[in-house]
């Protein structure tokens, strides 16, 4: 099939920080891990339904069985990286003594540890101040050690330097970037996913594979995230389903961690664009979990912005492997918008925002649609949106 070299801005930077460990068991590696950083004491970040579900103490085990005693572990994590909880784990950090951070979850947990540690870096205790701020990035030196062990496939967090918090005082998903608040080292061990629930891994996965799509239609896409984001789509649109139907199917579940990691290092270069901008609206105000609001809204951006792109979404189409080599570019953009809905159909994915019992008054959701025009990402989308697009689209999502 010919490929068409694809347009891009003639400068572009990339970022890219941190080493990835990927094994089944690699959990084994942690303890060695520290001690190349000079750490033994690490506060073990993660959630009250991981250590419920045994999946925290699994590290636990791993580090203690090579003789590395936690510090301590905190599990008040909830869904979404909140900014009261990365205050609370700060000062277990300090009051317990602890030289490094592991966190074990999905993106709630790891974005807390990455706040947690800039708050450290700092000699602070309120986060608040620093989301605020947005862009952290002048007199940013490096962190104390840091292990991310993603439990789920979805946002890429382990690789990326951006972290959002919810800022429950108004109402909002904050973006923050920190150039070292990221994992020195990501462990990708598809052990520690196999009793993700099936809904779960399904909008988790549908997650990474918004984070490639926009970033590869994303106006900030260039060569090398192509290169990621296109490849995470081949990976995820045959991984997913086996890892929703078979769930203790290692390889599976192996390829849609490194599918995921790959998305988040494209997503973090190139950003993303309008249907994370109204998922972050959507769970700030109705608390949808990120990575579903991203599933309800992803086919709807996707075939507003098919006609700005035709040609990135003809790449998409590649990759999914729908296109026909004589097929003009708005023709294969219409196989790729198909082939993402029959996706979500396979993998359980019927949910609407009719769920979620949202107003459809225009008045009442004039407050959802100003927080969407006003996120970070929407900048970055192929098409520009106008209020009255955004309400559109979250009116086609119910």
């Amino acid at each position: 099939m010919a490929f068409h070299l694809p347009q891009f801005d003639p400068f572009f930077t990339w970022v890219n920080r941190g080493r990835i460990l990927y094994s089944p068991g690699a959990r084994s590696e942690i303890a060695f891990e520290l001690g190349q950083m000079n750490a033994d004491r690490p506060l073990i970040l993660t959630d009250k339904g991981l250590v419920k579900a045994g999946v925290a103490q699994q590290v636990v085990e791993a580090l203690e069985k090579s003789g590395v005693r936690p510090a301590g572990l905190f599990d008040n994590i909830v869904q979404d990286a909140r900014i009261e909880n990365i205050n609370e784990a700060t000062r277990m950090y300090n009051d317990t003594r602890a030289d490094s951070l592991i966190a074990v979850g999905g993106g709630s947990v790891l974005d807390t540890a990455k706040a947690v540690n800039i708050l450290l870096g700092k000699g602070l205790i309120d986060f608040k101040p620093l989301a605020d701020q947005a862009a952290l990035w002048e007199d940013a030196a490096p962190l104390a050690p840091h292990i991310a062990i993603p439990t789920t496939a979805g946002t890429g967090c382990e690789v990326t330097n951006v972290l959002v918090v919810m800022d429950n005082s108004s109402q909002a998903k904050l973006s923050v970037t920190h150039p070292y608040c990221n994992a020195d080292i990501a462990i990708l061990d598809p052990e520690l996913t196999i009793l993700l629930p099936a809904k779960i891994t399904a909008f988790t996965g549908m997650d990474a594979l918004t984070h490639a799509i926009e970033g590869v239609t994303s106006t900030a896409a260039q060569p090398i995230s192509d290169a990621l984001g296109l490849h995470a789509i081949r990976m995820i649109h045959q991984a997913l389903p086996l890892a929703v139907q078979e769930p203790e199917n290692i390889e599976a579940r192996g390829q849609m961690l490194i599918a995921a990691t790959l998305a988040g290092m494209c997503f973090c270069n190139a950003m993303t664009g309008a249907a994370h901008a109204l998922a972050h609206a959507l769970g700030a105000l109705y608390s949808i979990p990120h990575g579903l609001a991203n599933a309800i809204m992803l086919p709807l951006v996707m075939e507003f912005n098919a006609s700005e792109v035709p040609e990135r979404y003809s790449m998409i189409s590649q990759a999914l492997g729908v296109s026909k080599e004589n097929e003009p570019d708005h023709v294969k953009a219409t196989a790729c918008v198909d082939v993402i809905k029959k996706l979500k159909m396979d993998i359980g994915l019927a949910d609407t925002l009719k769920d979620f019992s949202l107003p459809t008054d225009p008045g009442e959701l004039a407050g959802l649609v100003e927080l969407a025009a006003g996120d970070s990402q929407i900048s970055y989308n192929p098409r520009v949106l106008e209020d009255t697009d955004i309400f559109n689209l979250f009116i086609r999502a119910f």
